[in-house]
């Protein structure tokens, strides 16, 4: 028996060590991106290559700073104009290679048109962050890069704090004031600690860690069975963000109000990313605060009604993030938005 026991223990560690070297090597799945830091909380590796596949095909890096991209160093020149791009895994933008990626189109888009001028759009995406999160992230890490201009993409979605991830900062009232919370359960923080290695080392490991947490917010029968499952229930009603769409008096949120009421309207430009549009007394409230919001669902929306969907991969048959197409509108819509503004503060460099 225990001869038995000795050689599946044997068959089993080399079957394991034979399949990770090929998910490895094939990039099939990968190990975590994540690590934890003192200063911001759960974030990206530093100096972390990665391979990813979903609805498109991605291959980048987390710089030796901490965000997606080329690494460039916190201090600028005073030629150089500085824009941070800000928000959720739209921002982040894993599913497109560098040079598809909306930022650097921005980035092209206003070079071209200032030639006397040096322009970095830098990506501080992080996939899962609300407004909340944005802000936080904001006061705690990307103002340290000493940024002339913060663009933050969120949704209605957005709009009300969620707090899922407990490494991440929370953005709280206290006195009439935002602070940021760096109080990480210490329970949460051990647990990381524990499975930290075998994560960031092993893509099976990470890959089955993924699994158990898309098995906890989506049922079993949808991941095993796709779309039969979607065909087996009961026709669903309106869409939660649909019906919040349709609800009259809307109530803003403390935490979102008082983040309208805080931040510099010169630096820091609001764009809707979604479909959707933002609540009016959103809206307003960005008004009476002079903060700049853009509108891109509108523009996004026309794109689709001429049968050229920004959100659909026809390659692996599945819609969500924005496509290469969505990418190019989006960066040369926000480029012609970003001219505009600085041609009115920067007329002198403006061709």
């Amino acid at each position: 028996m225990k001869k038995e026991i000795f050689l599946f223990a044997i068959a089993f560690i080399i079957t394991f060590l034979i399949s990770e070297v090929f998910i490895r090597t094939t990039h099939l799945a990968s190990v975590s991106y994540t690590d934890f830091y003192e200063d911001i909380g759960r974030a990206r590796r530093q100096n972390f290559n990665y391979v990813f596949f979903n609805e498109g095909f991605g291959i980048g890096e987390f710089n030796e700073f901490r965000y997606s991209g080329e690494g460039i160093p916190p201090e600028k020149d005073s030629n150089t104009i500085r824009i941070i791009l800000m928000g959720d895994s739209y921002v982040e933008a894993l599913q497109v290679f560098d040079r598809h990626y909306f930022g650097n189109i921005a980035e092209q888009f206003l070079s071209e048109r200032f030639s006397d001028t040096d322009f970095e759009l830098l990506n501080f995406g992080r996939s899962g962050f609300d407004l909340a999160n944005v802000y936080a992230y904001h006061k705690t890490f990307a103002e340290n890069f000493n940024p002339d201009y913060i663009l933050y993409f969120i949704t209605r979605g957005d709009l009300k704090p969620k707090n899922e991830d407990p490494l991440r900062p929370k953005l709280q009232i206290q006195n009439d004031s935002l602070v940021v919370d760096f109080d990480f359960p210490e329970q949460e923080l051990k647990l990381f600690e524990t499975t930290k290695f075998f994560l960031q080392e092993s893509a099976i490991v990470n890959m089955l860690n993924n699994g158990r947490k898309k098995a906890e917010s989506i049922p079993v029968g949808s991941i095993l069975l796709g779309k039969v499952y979607t065909w087996m229930q009961p026709a669903a009603g309106v869409s939660e963000e649909m019906e919040a769409t349709e609800t009259e008096n809307y109530e803003i949120n403390p935490v979102t109000q008082k983040i309208i009421q805080s931040i510099d309207p010169d630096r820091i430009i609001v764009f809707n990313r979604s479909f959707s549009d933002l609540p009016v007394e959103f809206e307003i409230l960005c008004h009476d605060n002079n903060v700049r919001l853009y509108d891109l669902g509108q523009s996004l929306d026309s794109l689709r009604q001429t049968g050229q969907d920004p959100v659909a991969w026809p390659v692996t048959n599945k819609y969500g993030h924005w496509n290469h197409l969505g990418h190019r509108f989006v960066g040369e819509e926000v480029g012609r938005y970003l001219s505009g503004i600085l041609k009115k503060e920067y007329v002198n460099n403006f061709e």
